[in-house]
């Protein structure tokens, strides 16, 4: 590779990262893999198709803009101010949700790798160092964010295997924390599925606490 991984990260999360949502007194936070072509296009986390299932799932549809999108128009809205976004990677994994064809073709081993990590959630450690190597930083990144909420009480909830991986293999734990795990990325109407049904209803629930 051209360029050092930590070196092509940095550039990455300067120029396509879209930020956390998380803001003061927030009690529930949802994190997720990465964000994609209508999170750049938006600015906000869950902003496109999965954000709107979120939304429908949450609310009984009796609001309809995307999750993200939502938190954002209502942020000083008693209950979507104490709700959280975050995303284990800040800049897309994937190489189609970067509208910058030249920094993509440029760097397109990066991007495979950075898609092999993404894909590869069965494993913690891979036989390839530079996947190794994307994960590492894309960790260290991760945890320091994750380290600023380790004193706030919250419910945590991993959406899907990535994000529930990392946040294992990032080893930042909290006693202010309940987390519910098992819940999935809310892609392709997932939170919908009468298989996941339980563990959504524990997702409701909190968020229907936070009313309280």
């Amino acid at each position: 590779m051209e360029y050092p991984i930590e070196a092509l990260f940095q550039e990455a999360q300067e120029r396509f990262s879209v930020h956390d949502v998380i803001r003061e007194g927030v009690s529930l936070v949802f994190l997720l893999e990465s964000p994609h072509v209508d999170e750049l296009t938006f600015n906000a986390p869950l902003a496109g198709s999965s954000g709107r299932s979120v939304t429908k799932i949450l609310t009984d549809q009796a609001e309809t803009l995307p999750f993200g999108r939502l938190l954002a128009q209502e942020k000083d809205h008693d209950l979507y101010r104490r709700i959280g976004i975050m995303n284990v990677c800040s800049f897309p994994l994937q190489q189609a949700a970067i509208q910058d064809v030249q920094f993509t073709s440029s760097h397109a081993s990066f991007f495979t790798i950075a898609n092999k990590v993404r894909t590869a959630n069965e494993r913690t450690h891979y036989k390839n160092e530079e996947w190794n190597t994307f994960q590492h930083v894309m960790q260290r990144h991760f945890q320091q964010r994750l380290k600023r909420l380790q004193k706030q009480p919250l419910i945590l909830v991993p959406c899907g295997k990535f994000a529930q991986k990392h946040l294992l293999l990032s080893g930042i734990t909290s006693e202010q924390w309940r987390i519910i795990w098992d819940v999935p990325h809310p892609s392709y109407n997932a939170w919908s599925k009468d298989r996941y049904a339980p563990n959504i209803q524990k997702v409701k629930e909190a968020f229907t606490s936070l009313k309280t």
